[in-house]
């Protein structure tokens, strides 16, 4: 009797074990600081899959479980491996988020559960240190869905309206916009239209392209009929999942329309700028995120252009619908940080401006109306908190006018965390996240000629763990504070159209400095070449005071 009874005893005390083991993970993904072994992660994921604190009926479920993995890198070939992952996502069937950029950093990862096993044995066998920052993306994604109902009951007694609305407005008045919640395609341009039609002595709708499934790509011009004006351009939302992009150009809309008359400031940059504002370059690909709760469709970033085809190394037919439009431009075209793969999520198409969405942007960057005019272009994405500016193809490669882009994007930084103490890193792309070519933040600088030129990675910062879902709460403070240093590049178009040396630094748009990389110290020079570049060009350090008192202290004699 006694022997029978030992095995059920040995049995109860492992399953208690275990349920303490669970709650103890749990606990842990909450509060997204631990680390897991790879058992751990395994056990946990097919726990999630059963563990529902939710029952909402959807149009499409995912058919597998998506969980999002945190992998920190500790050495170099920890980080070359993940790169290698990353150029295998495809293959693999996972999505990176965000990738290492240097040794000692993270990088974000979506892995279905049909994947996950073989995933994290690849890991082990690198020792990389795994954190589950996700563990089930779909209930987060349909959690913010609840959340949105939710908001819905309170926008009804706090609506985020004109500024200049009478009270007696009715409350179905058009020109009302719930900033609260991400709108649809649909209720964007309701919103724009309505404010044409209330605002039309100093506001006017445009159409700058159609869409691979007939869209119109629809914004607002702002500041009247004046065309000797300099022109300020933005746009959000060339990439699908990035929802927080196109709210927040909406938002700057809101400002510069509902305070016009009312504010003083705003009234100078309505006064003196002409502003192109399109909300969503990527009409198609935002609205098929909008339409399910399933990770691989919310996660989407490309456009929905159609199929493409190309075989594999092993002669298989491989077909996919999309095109990475940031990698589209015609600006060293397919160098970097792109794919000729059509399943790829970086996939640049098949050549330069191949899609109408980018010629949208082409043709009316380089119209009659607006050609020359524009003095700064600013093109809204997330996520990681960052300030970019050109170039992005390869690292260390800077225009000539860098002191005054790096100089204004320090002060736009400045103003935004003035806001709400968030930190930006100002850069350009290829060193602050990864080389990539054809992207619409250089052709602008290089072939259109624009001054201030500017990609802007929205919140969360890249330590945070919604990513691109970010919380809807975070909405407007994300809009209000990126405003803030919107203003501050204004402030410089205007500052530069007053000078009457408007053309200062205007031949060298084109003139590219280089650099090499370097470690940080109290008084050392940040890059390797420093020494050689101010050996090669003695009045650099004059010529561009900014940028070298900060990346070359000791080389020009700051120490």
């Amino acid at each position: 009797m006694e022997r029978q009874q030992r095995p059920k005893q040995q049995l109860i005390i492992i399953f208690c074990t275990l349920l303490i083991c669970l709650n103890q993970v749990t606990r842990s993904i909450a509060d997204n600081k631990t680390l897991y072994d790879y058992d751990d992660i395994i056990y946990n994921n097919n726990i999630s899959n059963t563990n529902n604190t939710t029952d909402i009926n959807d149009s499409h479920v995912a058919d597998e479980n998506y969980s999002v993995l945190r992998l920190h890198t500790k050495d170099l070939n920890q980080f070359l491996f993940v790169q290698k992952l990353a150029d295998s996502s495809v293959d693999l069937k996972i999505n990176f988020w965000k990738i290492a950029r240097i040794v000692n950093d993270t990088s974000d990862v979506m892995v279905p559960a049909s994947t996950m096993k073989k995933i994290l044995h690849l890991l082990k066998t690198e020792n990389i240190n795994v954190t589950i920052t996700i563990p089930d993306v779909e209930r987060l994604i349909i959690k913010q869905k609840e959340n949105k109902e939710r908001r819905k009951l309170i926008f009804e007694h706090l609506r985020y309206r004109d500024d200049s609305r009478s009270s007696s407005r009715s409350t179905t008045d058009s020109t009302i916009y719930n900033f609260y919640s991400y709108g649809s395609y649909k209720e964007m341009l309701e919103w724009l239209r309505s404010l044409a039609r209330k605002y039309s002595n100093f506001v006017r709708y445009i159409t700058i392209g159609i869409s691979h499934e007939r869209r119109n790509i629809d914004g607002l011009e702002i500041g009247g009929n004046n065309q000797s004006k300099r022109v300020f351009w933005i746009d959000g939302g060339i990439h699908a999942r990035e929802w927080a992009a196109p709210h927040t150009a909406l938002y700057f809309i809101h400002q510069l329309t509902s305070r016009y008359g009312n504010d003083e400031e705003i009234t100078k940059y309505v006064d003196e700028l002409t502003w192109i504002i399109v909300p969503c370059l990527n009409p198609d690909g935002y609205e098929f995120t909008r339409s399910s709760t399933d990770p691989s469709i919310r996660l989407w970033r490309k456009n929905r252009s159609p199929l493409a085809c190309q075989r594999d190394e092993w002669g298989y037919k491989r077909c996919c619908r999309g095109v990475d439009l940031n990698r589209n431009f015609d600006f060293h075209f397919k160098e970097s940080g792109s794919s000729d793969d059509p399943c790829a999520e970086t996939y640049q198409g098949k050549a330069p401006f191949s899609e109408p969405e980018t010629r949208a942007v082409r043709d009316a960057v380089l119209s009659n109306r607006y050609r020359g005019r524009i003095d700064a272009f600013v093109t809204l994405h997330t996520y990681s908190q960052l300030w970019i500016h050109p170039y992005g193809h390869r690292k260390d490669t800077y225009p000539g006018d860098i002191q005054d882009l790096y100089e204004v994007g320090k002060k736009a930084t400045n103003a935004l965390s003035k806001i709400y103490g968030t930190k930006y890193v100002v850069g350009s792309g290829a060193d602050t996240l990864y080389p990539a070519s054809g992207g619409s933040e250089d052709w602008a600088k290089q072939t259109a000629g624009i001054k201030y030129v500017y990609l802007l990675e929205l919140r969360p910062d890249e330590k945070n763990w919604d990513g691109f879902i970010l919380d809807e709460r975070q909405l407007i403070p994300t809009a209000a504070e990126t405003w803030a240093g919107i203003r501050v590049v204004a402030d410089a178009v205007i500052e530069r159209a007053h000078r009457k040396n408007a053309r200062i630094n205007g031949s060298t748009i084109k003139q590219e400095y280089r650099f090499g990389n370097g470690t940080t110290g109290s008084c050392y020079d940040l890059r390797h070449a420093c020494k050689r570049w101010v050996r090669e060009k003695e009045s650099i350090c004059q010529t561009v005071p900014i940028f070298m008192r900060e990346q070359c202290a000791y080389s020009c004699g700051h120490c």
